[in-house]
């Protein structure tokens, strides 16, 4: 898929602005005029005999079915792929949440959208070179590298995730209408998309404009999950822990709203212990629990590890 700069230069015209109002986040996306559906069980069949013969089909011919997050247990609890709605990814500081989406929207297997509120695009692509290359983050940033290798590099991590693409919302706010265009020229004609925001709380705060923390987040995750459903794709939101929750995770640990929990279809969270050091090769042990799941197992735990000189997780 090729993706023109000239179009998102098109996308962009007329929404970058200072911040939107409560109400414009609700309502500034065209899907938001739609009305709730009525309808019997028995209306119901066609659609759900198209998607038994997507099932079958994408089986036999082992296709995938949505986004996956590359780590095989999780893919399986969470029941195949990563499905229509909103995901939630949390841990304490120094746990790796970033470079865990970035790993995920680079190797997801489908077109994606990565929004950083945090963090500028160019550190994004050098720690994506460091995890595809193997390459301390250390030596892509000090200088040591000649030019022309360095750039090596950069083009060997670019080839290796043709169908990602980044937005810069760290200097001015990415308004739903603005990701729902984007996303459409990301996706094409392509079946299945992946958007991550990071993070949630930075994503709604930017668009603020008077409305209470509270208020502003609940308004920005229910434009998070009406631009799923409206698109029909998952999105995968990095969310900051609560003080009290800090070191000890848990449901309700995401910050500034009890609607993370209950709007999430999963909340993955990322637990890594106080002491823990890296070992000689720069693994540090991280356990990826499953806090919540509306399509399997709550609770299940799983053992990785990250190496963050080279932004990258494996599973132990």
């Amino acid at each position: 898929m090729e993706m023109k700069p000239e179009n998102f230069a098109s996308a962009a015209n007329g929404f970058h602005r200072n911040g939107a109002t409560k109400a414009e986040l609700q309502t500034e996306a065209p899907f938001s005029a739609a009305r709730p559906q009525l309808c019997r069980l028995s209306d119901l069949l066609d659609d759900w005999e198209k998607e038994a013969h997507e099932a079958y089909e994408a089986r036999i011919n082992g296709q995938q079915r949505g986004p996956i997050t590359g780590i095989s247990t999780l893919d399986a609890d969470l029941g195949g792929a990563l499905w229509p709605g909103l995901y939630i990814v949390h841990g304490q500081p120094g746990s790796g949440k970033t470079a865990f989406a970035l790993q995920i929207a680079a190797t997801c297997g489908v077109p994606s959208l990565f929004v950083s509120c945090e963090m500028a695009p160019l550190e994004l692509l050098r720690r994506h070179t460091a995890r595809v290359t193997g390459t301390f983050l250390q030596r892509l940033r000090s200088g040591e590298m000649r030019p022309h290798e360095s750039m090596q590099l950069a083009r060997r991590a670019i080839a290796a995730a043709p169908q990602l693409a980044l937005i810069d919302a760290t200097r001015c706010p990415a308004p739903p209408a603005y990701l729902l265009d984007c996303m459409r020229i990301v996706r094409a004609e392509e079946p299945h998309f992946l958007l991550i925001i990071d993070s949630a709380q930075s994503w709604a705060e930017s668009m603020n404009n008077g409305s209470s923390e509270y208020e502003t987040l609940n308004a920005g995750l229910a434009a998070l999950r009406n631009l799923a459903h409206s698109l029909n794709c998952p999105i995968l939101a990095i969310s900051e822990r609560n003080r009290e929750s800090m070191s000890s995770g848990g449901l309700s640990a995401g910050a500034g709203s009890r609607k993370i929990e209950y709007g999430a279809e999963a909340i993955l969270e990322l637990g890594r212990e106080p002491d823990a050091r890296p070992d000689l090769t720069g693994e540090v042990p991280v356990k990826l629990r499953l806090a919540k799941n509306r399509h399997g197992a709550p609770g299940k735990s799983m053992a990785l590890s990250f190496n963050g000189a080279l932004q990258r997780f494996k599973v132990v």
